[in-house]
């Protein structure tokens, strides 16, 4: 079993979603001594944004009058490589807390070119995804909870344009961080 590990929580070893991807890691490897484990962290590498020319090149627009340089052939590059792990993979253990009522600008990133490949190809990928969100409730039970489910409907939605189908969510709230 080809498992990716993904976290994007910028508050390191003492967030929730760290906490619980680990454990599902930990558990998959322990049920399955065959598996390999790749691991990303969006936090500590951090993918620069999709510009317009990047954006451009992975989704088959590219316009000939701008200049295709190194850095734009190697940005296309990375992307093209972010999406074919993410299509190798069994199983993709996804870390996505709500951030200032939102994913992680890196998990964005990380999206925004995964989005636009997936999008040309149009393939339904045979993939499990775990899909782990968590906030803080410092604004109050009723209302984390109605922002997290958005929160959690979007990441649906994008992961499912993207062709996956077998989605699990595990949701936790927390005090902080997250």
């Amino acid at each position: 079993m080809n498992i990716l590990h993904i976290d994007s929580c910028a508050l390191g070893d003492n967030s929730t979603s760290r906490q619980i991807t680990s454990a599902a890691i930990a558990a998959l490897t322990t049920a399955d001594d065959q598996a390999t484990v790749l691991y990303r962290d969006l936090a500590a590498s951090p993918l620069s944004h999709a510009s317009g020319p990047l954006l451009q090149v992975i989704s088959q627009r590219w316009d000939a009058d701008i200049p295709m340089n190194a850095e734009l052939r190697a940005e296309a590059l990375q992307s093209a490589s972010l999406l074919q792990e993410f299509k190798e993979a069994d199983v993709v253990v996804l870390g996505a807390p709500m951030h200032n009522f939102s994913i992680p600008s890196t998990l964005k990133a990380w999206m925004d070119r995964l989005l636009e490949l997936q999008a040309v190809s149009q393939q339904r990928l045979d993939l499990q995804l775990l899909l782990v969100t968590s906030g803080c409730t410092v604004m109050g039970q009723e209302s984390h909870g109605e922002l997290l489910s958005n929160h959690e409907q979007q990441l649906k939605a994008a992961f499912n344009f993207m062709g996956v189908d077998r989605l699990h969510l595990v949701r936790k709230l927390a005090d902080l961080p997250h």
